[in-house]
């Protein structure tokens, strides 16, 4: 019988004294710190002494944290995105933008107003632009969004788009049957779509598949799969097309 005062023999190994970080470790905290800078980078420049970061060191950095983001993955997928929902432009052009939003979101209409249009004006022929549903913002944003999608099912949505942005504080049910009447719809299916919540279950996959794809506020931007956070000015959007379009052509 073994001795019931023995005690088991412990065998003491020499600690290694040598931290090993994973691959995947290391990537993150890259990221974070180039975020860190980033974020460094635009406060010195954009906030001391009253200056403001030029158009050519913000693009520098956004591209540089972009880059950044994605050195983990594989390269992106510029159809990752895309689903069913409308889009301007060609379905096979070498730029695909897919903008998560909110109709309620004053961002968004910074983005409507003063980048959307000229983009499309002197990029469109290359760009297939297409618009996801991230509607959170308020109780009404995906009765909003629902009801644009009940405009798109009769060819009508970025007429909707237009009028939703231009009018962001007269958005409600009334309104959404006023511009279909405004806009020629049929006015009894459209109604019949609204009463049905018809596309609610397609307005809250858009969100789901805008989060687990990153997207954390509106409005939200991914640029041949590369996340593009904010209602950033023109000249952003501008020069990373530019590249989009020059790497189509070497590659």
């Amino acid at each position: 019988m073994p001795n019931e005062n023995s005690q088991p023999k412990i065998e003491k190994k020499q600690v290694d004294p040598t931290v090993t970080i994973s691959r995947v470790t290391f990537n993150y905290v890259l990221i974070a710190i180039v975020f860190l800078l980033v974020g460094i980078f635009i406060g010195v420049f954009g906030l001391n002494d009253g200056r403001r970061m030029n158009d050519e060191q913000l693009i520098a950095a956004l591209i540089g944290a972009m880059e950044a983001r994605g050195a983990q993955n594989a390269a992106p997928d510029r159809l990752a995105l895309v689903d069913d929902d409308p889009y301007l432009g060609d379905e096979d052009a070498p730029v695909v933008i897919v903008e998560f939003s909110d109709f309620f979101c004053s961002y968004c209409k910074r983005h409507f107003d003063q980048t959307f249009a000229p983009l499309l004006e002197n990029y469109g022929e290359h760009i297939r632009y297409v618009y996801r549903d991230f509607a959170r913002l308020t109780p009404e944003s995906r009765s909003a969004a629902a009801a644009a999608q009940c405009a798109f099912e009769q060819g009508k949505f970025w007429e909707f788009h237009q009028t939703f942005f231009s009018h962001q504080n007269a958005l409600n049910r009334d309104f959404y049957i006023q511009t279909a009447e405004a806009r020629e719809l049929d006015v009894a299916a459209y109604t019949a779509c609204l009463d049905e919540n018809r596309y609610l279950d397609e307005v809250d996959f858009d969100g789901l598949d805008g989060q687990l794809a990153g997207v954390r506020g509106t409005p939200a931007f991914f640029i041949n799969g590369q996340l593009l956070s904010g209602a950033q000015p023109y000249s952003i959007f501008e020069r990373l097309v530019q590249r989009e379009l020059e790497q189509a052509e070497s590659g």
